[in-house]
């Protein structure tokens, strides 16, 4: 299963985190897991390059982590929204494969 957590900070999103590989089907068939991996690999090149906000950010193994540190509001707004549009994405693709997804939140101070 794989489990994508956003951090949030108030009302704010500050990052996320995905781990694990879905289990649906073998790697390279698995719609699951691309549809993930897409949502997840766009918003963090939306962050950096598109937005160009600074982030502390890692891919790994299949793994991948993207945590905020811009310090600009109105890049932070536009980080916000994007990170905002992949939790819709993948809470509406956890809907039709919660055996194989996750998603969660998780507050920070």
């Amino acid at each position: 299963m794989t489990r994508v957590e956003f951090i949030k900070r108030g009302n704010a999103y500050a990052g996320f985190e995905a781990h694990g590989h879905t289990g649906y089907a073998q790697s390279g068939e698995d719609i699951v897991c691309s549809a993930v991996s897409a949502l997840t690999q766009t918003t963090l090149i939306g962050i950096i390059q598109t937005v160009g906000a600074e982030a502390e950010y890692g891919i790994e193994d299949g793994d991948i982590r993207c945590m905020l540190t811009e310090e600009n509001a109105e890049k932070r707004e536009k980080c916000e929204l994007l990170i905002r549009v992949m939790y819709d994405g993948l809470c509406n693709i956890e809907k039709n494969y919660g055996k194989y997804l996750s998603v969660s939140e998780r507050e920070v101070t």
